[in-house]
C-alpha cells in the first residue's frame, strides 16, 4: 500500500500501520457492541458482566452429567495397574466429580506481553523494557472452537461472557477453566463467575517449569535437583499435593542449599491445591490436562507477528494486529471484509491453532 501526499513526490510510510490501526479499531468497536447487546439481552449487567436479577437454575446449577463412576473407577484400576514405581491413583482423594467432555465448555486464558513502544527517550536513560499485555482467549466445545484476542483482560473477560451467553454455553453446560495460575486470571474469575459453579484446573506445564525453577534455587546441583524433581512430579501427576508438600519438608540438609527457596515451593503448592486435578486419571479418561490450545492460539495470533528481536508496539497496533489475526483464525476474515460483521460462532474448521 503507497499513499503519496498530496502536492509532494514523498510516500506515505504509516499508511498500511495506520489502515491496521483503523481496522483493529472497527473489529474492537463492533465487539463492544456485540459484548453490550448480549449481556443486555441475558439480564447482565453490560459493565460489571454480572446478572440483574435471579437467574433460571440452569444457568445457577446446570444439570449435566459427570463422568460415569464406573468408567472412573476402571480407569483407575487401569492408571494403578500400569504405574509401576509411580505414585497410585487414589480415589477417596479425588475431586467429587470429572466432567463429561460432551457436557464442558473448555475455556483456556493466557497473557503474552510484547515490548512496548517508547514515545521518547531521555539522553542517558535507562532501558528498562515494558510490556503492553495482549490475552487471548480459546473456547472449544465439541468440535467447535473460537479465539479472542486483543489488548485488555478486562474487556476480553467482558467478550468471553457476551460469547459464551449467545452461544448457549452458560446454561446447561460446565465451564472448566485452564490457566498458568496467574493470580489476575483467578481473581477474574471468582468476580465475574460468583452465582454458578466451575473448575480451574492448573495446566501441568506451568506447574512443571514452576516446580524446576525452585528447586534450581533450593537443592545443591543439577542432578539432585532433576533426582527430587523427578520424585516430586510423580505425586503431583497423582493429583497428591499433600504428599508432596510433605516430600519436600523432610528433605536432608546435604542437598538442600537454601531451604527458604523450599518453602516457597510449598507455598505455591498449597495456594494452587484446588487447581491440581489427578493428571494421570484425567489422561486415562482422555479429558484435557492442558492449555496448549490457547498457547498455540498464543502464538499464531500474537507471537509470530509481533515478538522479534527489534520489534516494539503501541498499545492501538499491537491490539489491532491480535484483532485481525484473530478473525482469519476463526474463519471470519471474508465475512468482516465484505460485510463488516462477525458471527461470534464456534467454528469447527481445522485451522492451524486448532
Amino acid at each position: 500500500m503507497l499513499h503519496r501526499s498530496q502536492g509532494t513526490d514523498g510516500i506515505c510510510l504509516r499508511t498500511l500501520a495506520d489502515s491496521v490501526d483503523r481496522e483493529g479499531a472497527r473489529i474492537r468497536d463492533f465487539q463492544e457492541r456485540f459484548a453490550e447487546k448480549a449481556l443486555k439481552e441475558h439480564g447482565f449487567d453490560p459493565v460489571s458482566c454480572l446478572p440483574q436479577a435471579a437467574l433460571p437454575s440452569e444457568y445457577v446449577r446446570p444439570a449435566v452429567q459427570d463422568m460415569p463412576e464406573e468408567k472412573v473407577a476402571k480407569a483407575i484400576e487401569r492408571c494403578n495397574a500400569t504405574r509401576t514405581g509411580q505414585e497410585r491413583v487414589d480415589a477417596a482423594r479425588l475431586p467429587g466429580r470429572l466432567e463429561d467432555p460432551a457436557e464442558t465448555a473448555y475455556i483456556s486464558i493466557d497473557d503474552i506481553g510484547v515490548t512496548r513502544q517508547k514515545e521518547s527517550r531521555k539522553p542517558g536513560s535507562g532501558r528498562e523494557t515494558k510490556y503492553v499485555e495482549n490475552t487471548v482467549v480459546h473456547v472449544a466445545h465439541g468440535s467447535g472452537r473460537y479465539i479472542l484476542a486483543g489488548v485488555g483482560m478486562e474487556g476480553m473477560f467482558r467478550l468471553l461472557i457476551a460469547f459464551l451467553l449467545s452461544n448457549g454455553l452458560m446454561k446447561g453446560r460446565n465451564l472448566v477453566f485452564f490457566t498458568d495460575g496467574a493470580s489476575n486470571i483467578r481473581s477474574s474469575l471468582e468476580r465475574l463467575f460468583p452465582y454458578r459453579p466451575y473448575t480451574v484446573i492448573l495446566d501441568w506445564y506451568p506447574l512443571e517449569k514452576k516446580c524446576r525453577e525452585y528447586l534450581s534455587s533450593a537443592l545443591k546441583g543439577k542432578d539432585i535437583r532433576n533426582q527430587v524433581s523427578g520424585e516430586l512430579l510423580k505425586y503431583l501427576w497423582a493429583g497428591n499435593t499433600e504428599y508432596a508438600a510433605d516430600y519436600l519438608l523432610h528433605l536432608g540438609d546435604d542437598i538442600v542449599r537454601n531451604r527458604e527457596w523450599l518453602q516457597k515451593l510449598i507455598q505455591y503448592l498449597d495456594k494452587n491445591y484446588s487447581y491440581i486435578p489427578c493428571y494421570a486419571l484425567r489422561k486415562e479418561l482422555g479429558l484435557r490436562n492442558s492449555s496448549n490450545p490457547v498457547e498455540k492460539a498464543n502464538d499464531v495470533a500474537v507471537a509470530q507477528r509481533q515478538k522479534h528481536n527489534g520489534m516494539s508496539w503501541s498499545k492501538h497496533g499491537s491490539s489491532a494486529l491480535s484483532h485481525i489475526r484473530a478473525i482469519y483464525l476463526n474463519g471470519e476474515a471474508d465475512t468482516w471484509f465484505r460485510e463488516k460483521r462477525l458471527g461470534f460462532q464456534l467454528s469447527a474448521d481445522e485451522e492451524e491453532c486448532a
